[in-house]
């Protein structure tokens, strides 16, 4: 990101660095950051500086989107929540 950068929020926004998407519209293997653990609550994971998580994988028939966290860990979360690209 950079000073005068528009920054673009909601499906329709490109992927691009600095835009907030839904998980579900964002492809696997793309780094995010400041994810939502549910929809709304303005971002709970890879908050901090430096830190990032991978989208793993997307599961259409449950709705989820399993993630790989800064930690090594590994969570599940609803496909409708948003995530900050890059």
């Amino acid at each position: 990101m950079y000073t005068g950068q528009f920054v673009y929020c909601g499906k329709k926004a490109t992927l691009t660095c600095g835009n907030v998407l839904p998980l579900n519209v964002v492809p696997e293997g793309t780094i995010v950051c400041n994810i939502e653990a549910k929809a709304g609550d303005r971002g709970a994971f890879a908050r901090g500086s430096g830190a990032f998580a991978v989208v793993v994988t997307h599961d259409e028939d449950k709705g989820t989107t399993r993630l790989r966290l800064p930690s090594g860990g590994k969570k599940t979360v609803p496909s409708n929540v948003r995530a900050q690209i890059g």
